[in-house]
C-alpha cells in the first residue's frame, strides 16, 4: 500500500517523518520548498507500508519533454535523501515491495528515470544495490559533538587573527554571496548548476527561518570565509561556504568550522554532518576537525523507460555525476 502525499499537504508529510522519527532538514517540506528554486517541478513524498515496515521517499518530479505525452524524471534536491526505512521484520522483503510497487507507480506516472542523493550517514544506499545504479563520489566527513570538547581542545589552532562570528541570515546574506559568487568563479570545473542565483538564497532564507544559521570569519574587519549550516533534531549539516583567497592563508575555514561545532554542542546538538567538496581546501579542512569514521556520498539512478530516455535525457555516468553531486 502507498501514499502519495504532495508539497502542500505538509502537515501529513510531516506527520509521516514523525512517525519514522526523521529529523532531518533535507526532508521536510520547508527544505524541499527552498530546493524548488534550484529544481522546478512539483514536491511529493512517497509512503509506502507493508507487514516488512514502511518507507519514506520525498522526490521532485520534474517534466523532461514540452510535448504530448507528457514524460518526467524524479529527483532528491541538493544536499541528502533518498529512502528512509523503518525495518519491522524483513529489510530485503520491505525493499523488494517498495521497489516493486514505486516501479508501478513509475509506469503509471509517466517517469522515466530517477536521481537519487544518497545520505552518507543514513547508509540508506546499500538497501538498494540491486535496483539502482549506485555510482560512489567521495568521502564525506561528521564531528560527534559529544566527543568534540577534549578534540577541540587537542587539535585547535586557532590564529589571533581571524575572528569568527556569528552573523545574521538576512542581513548579511549579500556579504556572503560576494564570497560564494567569487568561489564559483574560481571553480572552473564546477557545472553552471551549481551557480545559485540570488532568488534560491532569498527562499532558503524565507522558508528556513530559525534552522538556518551563517558563522563568518573575518580577518581585520574583513569577511574572508562564511558558511550557511541547517540545523533539526540533533543534527546540524554544512550547506553552502564561500572563501576568499586570503582567508585559505590563515585556515579560516578551518576555524570557521570549529566554531561551528563550538556553538552546536553549547546548543545540545549531537552531530555535525560536515559533508564532502571538491574544493580541495576546505576538503582538508573537514577532514582535519571530523571524529566519526568517513562515510560514503553515493548517486543512485534507475531507468524506468529506456527509449525515451534516450530521447529526452541520455545522460551517461559522467553527465549524472556533474549534474548531481553537490558541490
Amino acid at each position: 500500500m502507498y501514499k502519495l502525499v504532495s508539497i502542500q499537504e505538509h502537515i501529513e508529510w510531516q506527520e509521516i517523518l514523525d512517525a519514522l522519527d526523521i529529523q532531518d532538514i533535507y526532508y521536510t517540506t520547508q527544505y524541499f520548498l527552498s530546493a524548488l528554486k534550484l529544481d522546478p517541478g512539483e514536491a511529493y513524498l512517497f509512503y509506502f507500508q507493508c507487514e516488512d515496515g514502511e518507507v519514506a521517499y520525498p522526490f521532485i518530479k520534474r517534466k523532461v519533454n514540452e510535448g504530448m505525452p507528457q514524460y518526467f524524471d524524479i529527483a532528491t534536491p541538493f544536499g541528502y535523501g533518498g529512502s528512509v526505512l523503518k525495518i519491522r521484520s524483513d529489510g530485503a522483503s520491505l525493499v523488494a515491495n517498495f521497489r516493486e510497487a514505486f516501479a508501478v507507480f513509475c509506469r503509471d506516472e509517466q517517469i522515466v528515470a530517477e536521481f537519487v542523493r544518497f545520505h552518507p550517514y543514513r547508509e540508506n544506499a546499500e538497501f538498494f544495490k540491486n535496483y539502482l545504479h549506485l555510482l560512489p563520489l567521495y568521502e564525506t566527513f561528521a564531528v560527534d559533538l559529544k566527543r568534540w570538547r577534549s578534540h577541540f581542545a587537542k587539535e585547535k589552532t586557532a590564529s589571533s587573527e581571524v575572528e569568527i562570528r556569528k552573523l545574521g541570515t538576512v542581513r548579511h546574506m549579500f556579504e556572503f554571496l560576494v564570497l560564494y559568487y567569487s568561489n564559483a568563479r574560481r571553480r572552473e570545473e564546477a557545472d553552471s548548476y551549481y551557480f545559485f542565483t540570488n532568488d534560491y538564497f532569498e527562499a532558503l532564507v524565507s522558508t528556513l527561518g530559525p534552522n538556518l544559521h551563517l558563522f563568518g570569519a573575518y580577518i581585520e574587519e574583513k569577511l574572508v570565509s562564511a558558511c550557511y549550516v541547517l540545523a533539526m533534531g540533533k543534527t546540524i549539516h554544512f550547506h553552502l561556504e564561500g572563501n576568499l583567497p586570503e582567508g585559505k592563508k590563515h585556515q579560516a575555514d578551518r576555524e570557521l568550522l570549529a566554531k561551528v561545532a563550538e556553538w552546536g554542542l553549547d546548543n545540545y546538538y549531537e552531530e555535525f554532518h560536515l559533508g564532502g567538496s571538491l574544493d580541495s581546501d576546505l576538503g582538508d579542512a573537514k577532514r582535519a576537525i571530523a571524529n566519526m569514521p568517513p562515510s560514503t556520498f553515493f548517486i543512485g539512478k534507475c531507468i524506468h523507460d529506456r527509449e525515451v530516455y534516450d530521447q529526452f535525457i541520455s545522460m551517461d555516468d559522467e553527465d549524472i555525476i556533474r549534474r548531481y553531486r553537490n558541490i
